[in-house]
């Protein structure tokens, strides 16, 4: 098996778990990225570079002789519209190109949350596609053209639409990631903003488990689907998410509820069939466990901010 991998954008935090995990499982990690990762070993190379000037640097990528490659990379705003938003998918789909001349197989990070319309029943991934937003739509309009361009020049191609992870090294200063956010709040004493009614329904997953996950189906080479969901396969209320977070803080704020200016979908939870049936079964961490975990991780500095 060939123990090698290709990272491009390395600093978020599921790029670090990726990362950490490839390494513990004795992989050569190559990441390329504007930001080096907050992370040390012999078998970790950064190659520091930017979308626009990776045509610069794809020969020395290309030496390194790696089968498979993951994009992480993300220049579309989460949480408000993009500017410039066809220069930006042109600029990533140029990337892709490049990359798929390097690698014989390339894995792209979509969004499980960002591109299936409102559901009660959890999304299979043969479920219509309905994006409310920019960076939903970013991500549907990469994926089909990953899907082409690596069916055109006979490619292997891999996408993965996450739920919602939290856990280690995710940022809690920031204004993404319900979880995350809200314990940097509660630290902080800072007032919490609910946007929407609270009652909305999404899928959360811990990041260890989304990581193991993932590995499992890296090791598997031409399965019969392209498309796969990872996520916890349940749903959790928001509002009961800031009380499970309060009773793990052991706190109680006042929160503020905001009428958001955009659509927001009620309910998304993703369905994992596809994903259990190339690589078996997995019992996921619940909620209150993995929350449990992270808030100890948090009060031990080991998250970054």
């Amino acid at each position: 098996m060939d123990k090698r991998v290709l990272i491009f954008g390395g600093s978020s935090f599921i790029a670090l778990n990726l990362i950490e995990k490839f390494l513990m499982e004795s992989y050569d990690v190559v990441v390329y990225g504007r930001t080096k990762p907050h992370l040390e070993s012999p078998k970790l190379t950064f190659i520091q570079g930017e979308l626009s000037n990776l045509e610069d640097k794809i020969d020395i990528l290309k030496t390194y002789n790696i089968q498979s490659a993951i994009y992480l990379i993300n220049n579309i705003p989460v949480n408000t519209p993009a500017e410039n938003y066809d220069l930006l998918i042109d600029e990533n789909k140029s990337a892709l190109k490049l990359i798929f001349s390097a690698v014989e197989r390339v894995i792209y990070f979509s969004s499980g949350g960002r591109v299936y319309e409102n559901s009660d029943l959890p999304h299979k991934e043969s479920d219509r596609l309905s994006p409310v937003c920019s960076y939903g739509k970013s991500k549907v309009e990469l994926e089909r053209f990953i899907s082409q361009y690596g069916k055109s020049i006979n490619k292997e191609h891999l996408i993965i639409r996450p739920s919602n992870p939290f856990g280690k090294y995710q940022k809690i200063h920031s204004n993404q990631g319900l979880i995350a956010v809200l314990i940097g709040k509660i630290r902080e004493n800072k007032k919490i903003q609910v946007w929407g009614t609270g009652k909305e329904i999404r899928d959360y997953i811990y990041i260890d488990d989304f990581v193991n996950l993932f590995f499992r189906l890296f090791q598997f080479r031409d399965v019969n689907y392209t498309v796969f969901n990872i996520g916890s396969g349940s749903g959790v209320a928001t509002i009961d998410v800031i009380n499970a977070v309060f009773k793990e803080m052991k706190t109680e704020m006042c929160l503020e509820y905001l009428n958001v200016q955009r659509e927001i979908i009620l309910t998304n939870i993703l369905d994992n069939s596809r994903l259990f049936s190339v690589i078996g079964g997995y019992e996921i961490t619940s909620l209150e466990d993995g929350l449990r975990i992270f808030i100890s991780q948090v009060k031990n500095a080991k998250q970054i901010d």
